[in-house]
């Protein structure tokens, strides 16, 4: 009986044997058809948004034409950019710019200007806000008396001058549109005065890590980054400032550095200049293209486009001591998120315990096809 009953066991087994293999492969092949379970990291501990809205078009966050290509523009040596006459409407003959970048929207232009000894301009107003920034030599622009890294805005319409250079001058020069000069002895109706920045220099600003510079992510600003603001729009919220980064040789701590370990994303463009730098950097960045590693000198200017990660693996520096002093623009107020990578899925939380990654959804901007 045992005998039988083990025998008769053994058929059940194979008859069902039989019949689990029929089954098995069509439930697997039915399980392969179900799309496979989303791996996500849930949301973070603080909304990562910036507290404004993220404009989808536009000066603020649109693309330049130039290389290397993806509205993203690159000049590694500002020195090998040619000269040119720059003409424009009302503006006196003399002057020659090294053209940097120009938005396909509105005509915004950052260039390099040179200004002649003995170059006068009479009492006016520009029809667009007009920004400089001091490289070397002198400018007076009224009574204002502007040397190396000194810098003055004017918003479009707002009286200045006369403007005059006793020695000739090279600027950091930017109009928010197609440069016209107004002869005129009283500001346009309505241009806005209050956003007026006079006289401001380098050399008797200080340094600072927080306030006044606005805080620009949740958990905290940059321990150690030190900045100097310029100017923060009161309408825009357009910021334009200075920062301080030191390089000194250290044993790897193994700890994320200030993006995570991943990528910084920004939601308006991102622009710089390298007024000192003394070594160069590499920066991955997430365009059209793919990552692109990017090299950054001394001298370097470039225009990044709202929206675009940078940073990530490609990012390295020698392991020498040195300094960069960076002239920096934002076409809204500066706001910092990240990302683990260039797909934009996860990103990266900065709180004051570490780092904790989660499903990005920060609004960014994205060109139209």
């Amino acid at each position: 009986m045992r005998a039988a009953g083990r025998a008769g066991a053994t058929r059940g087994a194979a008859s069902r044997g039989v019949a689990l293999r029929t089954i098995l492969p069509a439930c697997c092949a039915a399980m392969a058809l179900l799309p496979a379970a989303a791996r996500t990291e849930g949301p973070p501990s603080t909304d990562q948004a910036p507290p404004f809205a993220v404009p989808d078009d536009g000066y603020a966050v649109e693309g330049r034409p130039g290389p290397p290509g993806s509205g993203f523009v690159l000049h590694y040596d500002t020195t090998k950019v040619a000269w040119q006459p720059f003409v424009a409407p009302g503006i006196p003959e003399g002057l020659q710019r090294r053209p940097l970048s120009e938005s396909p929207s509105m005509g915004a232009v950052a260039q390099i200007t040179y200004v002649p000894a003995g170059w006068s301009q009479p009492i006016g107003y520009d029809e667009v806000d007009n920004e400089i920034l001091v490289l070397d030599g002198d400018l007076s622009i009224g009574d204002e008396k502007l040397g190396k890294y000194s810098y003055s805005y004017v918003p479009a319409g707002v009286v200045r001058g006369p403007v005059r250079s006793r020695q000739g001058a090279v600027l950091l020069q930017w109009f928010k549109g197609a440069p016209k000069f107004v002869a005129a002895t009283r500001s346009r109706k309505g241009a806005r005065e209050n956003a007026r920045v006079r006289d401001w220099n380098h050399f008797s600003a200080a340094w600072y890590i927080d306030k006044p510079f606005p805080d620009y992510r949740t958990g905290g600003n940059f321990p150690g980054a030190l900045h100097k603001l310029l100017r923060q729009d009161p309408d825009s919220g357009e910021m334009t400032w200075m920062t301080f980064g030191a390089s000194i040789p250290a044993a790897p701590s193994g700890k994320p550095g200030n993006f995570g370990g991943g990528y910084e994303v920004h939601p308006s463009f991102e622009e710089y200049y390298f007024l000192e730098k003394t070594h160069d950097t590499v920066i991955g960045e997430c365009l059209e293209q793919g990552e692109t590693p990017v090299t950054y000198g001394n001298g370097t200017y470039w225009w990044r486009p709202g929206g675009v990660a940078h940073g990530g693996s490609h990012g390295t520096s020698p392991g020498t001591p040195g300094y960069t002093v960076s002239l920096v623009r934002t076409g809204t107020s500066l706001w910092a998120t990240y990302v683990t990578d260039c797909t934009y899925e996860t990103g990266l939380e900065y709180t004051r315990k570490g780092w904790k990654k989660y499903d990005y959804n920060v609004p960014r901007y994205r060109p139209k096809p």
